[in-house]
């Protein structure tokens, strides 16, 4: 008897493992390894579905470049040269998930607009860039970094803004901590961004597979430290902004159910030195601010703009 309960005991503990073990390594292929298309460029598709005004590609001065990351693969992008340069202020654009450069194109037709140059890149593991993993800003932030200092290089004179989209705005959001230390970005727009990559994909989960968060995300980031290098809890833009002292504009969708409104509320809370400003649009889902009110995106992101570029410049 004794021993049938014993064997019972451990049948049902290799389960458990069994069963953690299966989960962390489906939330580890899903997540990290999520399809981005690497390898191809997505500026034909985002024509074709008139995210932008394709016209300004034909106004600008465009110079693609390369980067090589603190990892040793290579990041990807195209400066553009705006028609009249007449800010000295370099927009550093930084896209969300399985999108690539392309994406931001709608964003940086209001810098380009009012004579504000931009840099776009492809995240690692997008488009034409290297790297096998996302990290949820963990790499990415770093990869930003890299960017911005070529950026720096190529315009010396020129302040530099840092703006991002969803996972975009999360690695901006993260790469503020990082600004702490390198003094590299000026101020930064973070557009629906998430707090905590752990606690986006416990959401994520009960949401999309009616699973609750019963220890999964612990185990998951041991599977994701062991495969990808980095901890999820290691990707945790909230922990960033605490430091940040640089100014910073958060929008977010109030109808946004991908990455819940609240965690730009939280982000916005958690930082305490710096100007800050934060804009709900409603009726935006996910990275729909722009397209539900694109004249007063212009209009808030120009303003934000321009008080900082005036408080800088005392």
């Amino acid at each position: 008897m004794k021993l049938s309960i014993k064997k019972i005991s451990l049948s049902l503990i290799a389960f458990i493992v069994f069963f953690y073990a299966v989960i962390s390594i489906f939330t580890y292929t899903q997540t990290c390894l999520i399809q981005t298309h690497q390898g191809t460029s997505k500026l034909q598709d985002e024509k074709e579905n008139g995210s932008f005004d394709t016209a300004w590609l034909d106004k600008v001065s465009r110079e693609d470049f390369e980067v090589t990351s603190e990892q040793g693969y290579t990041l990807s992008g195209t400066y553009l040269e705006a028609p009249e340069d007449s800010v000295q202020l370099t927009a550093v654009m930084v896209h969300g998930v399985t999108h690539d450069r392309w994406r931001m194109m709608r964003y940086a037709q209001i810098y380009l607009k009012h004579g504000i140059d931009v840099v776009l890149y492809d995240h690692r593991k997008h488009g034409l860039s290297g790297g096998g993993e996302v990290s949820f800003s963990f790499f990415e932030s770093q990869d930003l970094e890299k960017v911005v200092q070529w950026a720096k290089k190529r315009k010396p004179n020129d302040m530099i803004l840092a703006h991002g989209e969803s996972l975009g705005g999360a690695t901006v959001t993260s790469h503020s901590g990082i600004n702490e230390t390198t003094h590299s970005v000026d101020f930064y727009i973070a557009d629906c961004p998430f707090s905590d990559t752990k606690e986006l994909l416990a959401f994520r989960a009960e949401e999309d597979f009616h699973v609750p968060d019963l220890g999964f995300m612990n185990t998951s980031s041991i599977v994701t430290k062991l495969m990808a290098g980095f901890y999820l809890g290691d990707a945790s833009p909230i922990q960033n902004v605490k430091k940040s002292k640089v100014p910073f504009l958060f929008i977010h969708g109030k109808d946004d159910k991908y990455i819940p409104m609240q965690m730009t509320k939280d982000l916005f809370e958690a930082k305490e030195f710096g100007e800050k400003y934060i804009w709900l649009v409603p009726d935006a889902k996910h990275a729909k601010s722009i397209t539900v009110a694109p004249v007063m995106y212009e209009i808030t992101v120009m303003n934000y703009i321009n008080t900082v570029l005036s408080q800088l410049s005392k």
